[in-house]
């Protein structure tokens, strides 16, 4: 019972459009190596592609195997989100799919709270130079400038957009969403 207290307190804070910049350390290695094998990928190896807007498929689903290096990322995300929360750990669940912008791209508004997410998020693994920045809409809208290795968590119900790549380069980040299993799949 306590547990779940502290989860809709910790729910509450977030709907209350607060967010957290996190910036991971020595992840150079891994991010080039992740950004390497996407850049590489078959048609094969993707499971499926959604979101259709402005002629570009915003989010990407890769098969696991084709990019275990994405382990890495997801445990750091994993136990930023349970710090963040106050929650422990193995009660969370995350989705994630990857978001390729070529130049002239950008993502619309939109939020993510459609089905259970308790907290949603963003990892830059490549970020040229004025390749859109992330909008957070709130009372005064938050304007981040992503850097690789950074990772935005925020609430799924916080409107939130990217602004057009300018640069001559492909931006490739992670978007994310966080749920807490049921307790019956615990």
């Amino acid at each position: 019972m306590a547990q779940a207290l502290i989860i809709r307190m910790s729910v509450t804070a977030v709907k209350k459009n607060k967010y957290k910049v996190i910036k991971f350390n020595e992840i150079t290695d891994i991010n080039n190596n992740i950004y390497e094998k996407y850049t590489r990928l078959t048609e094969s190896e993707i499971k499926h592609k959604s979101h259709l807007f402005h002629g570009r498929y915003e989010n990407i689903y890769i098969k696991e195997k084709a990019l275990p290096e994405i382990e890495k990322i997801i445990i750091k995300i994993k136990n930023e989100t349970a710090q963040y929360l106050n929650i422990n750990e193995d009660e969370l669940k995350i989705g994630f799919w990857f978001n390729a912008m070529h130049p002239g791209d950008q993502t619309s508004l939109h939020c993510h709270d459609d089905y259970d997410e308790i907290l949603s998020g963003v990892y830059y693994i490549r970020v040229p130079k004025n390749s859109g920045n992330l909008i957070l809409k709130m009372d005064d809208d938050v304007e981040i400038i992503p850097e690789e290795g950074m990772a935005i968590l925020f609430s799924p119900a916080l409107d939130h957009q990217v602004l057009i790549n300018e640069s001559k380069q492909v931006r490739l980040s992670i978007g994310f969403n966080v749920a807490v299993f049921d307790s019956e799949e615990i």
